[in-house]
């Protein structure tokens, strides 16, 4: 009869065992852990004469896009256009101060910092170029009511869980998300998961109603 209970007690036990690591394996992922870019905020200023732009961001670096996350870093990056070149063009925003360099590509400026993202509507940006100094009001594009970059992720799973799924293993996502705010007469976002082949798949998300619009997929 003891052999019998104690039989029982350790069928029991394996049972129970078996179920706890069943169900683990069901544990939810935070696949926003994943996150190796995200630009959360853009400030612009435009009139007829001269352009800015700010991205505030955070980027694993080295930037690799390898499906692996590293460390992160924050990031901001000032472009600047202007009617014509200039030998040498300074911009100074709050604490941030340097020359910029041109871009014969894009024919403007860039300047980046290591810095974190301004936590304000409006940012003053001192440009100093020829015998001009001017200062300007960039605004931030992001309106009440747009989402931002961890809902725009979320929005991504919702729509395609079978993605997240077939990259998740043993509580392990073998990927990593890009999402960078976007601003072209409105805000959205681009939400891109790069696997461990270095495949790519984009999203493009309304900013504030959270549908997706377009998606692609890319071969890096």
């Amino acid at each position: 009869m003891r052999k019998k209970f104690c039989l029982t007690i350790a069928v029991i036990s394996a049972l129970c065992a078996c179920l706890c690591a069943f169900t683990g394996c069901f544990k939810s992922v935070n696949y926003l852990d994943y996150v190796s870019e995200k630009r959360s905020e853009i400030y612009l200023y435009q009139d007829d004469d001269t352009s800015i732009k700010i991205f505030c961001s955070q980027k694993e670096q080295p930037y690799r896009a390898d499906g692996i996350k590293g460390e992160m870093c924050d990031i901001v990056e000032f472009f600047v256009f202007l009617p014509k070149t200039y030998e040498e063009v300074w911009v100074k925003a709050e604490s941030f101060e340097g020359e910029m360099n041109y871009r014969s590509v894009e024919r403007g400026y860039y300047l980046s910092f290591t810095a974190k993202a301004f936590e304000k509507d409006a940012v003053d940006v001192t440009l100093q170029y020829g015998e001009e100094t001017k200062t300007y009001s960039a605004l931030s594009v992001k309106t009440a009511g747009i989402m931002s970059c961890e809902n725009a992720v979320k929005c991504v799973i919702e729509h395609d869980k079978a993605l997240f799924d077939s990259l998740t293993q043993n509580r392990i996502f073998n990927a990593e998300i890009y999402v960078r705010l976007l601003h072209d007469d409105g805000c959205f976002y681009y939400v891109g998961i790069c696997d461990r082949n270095k495949k790519i798949t984009a999203f493009l998300i309304d900013g504030e109603k959270g549908k997706i619009i377009a998606t692609k997929e890319i071969q890096g």
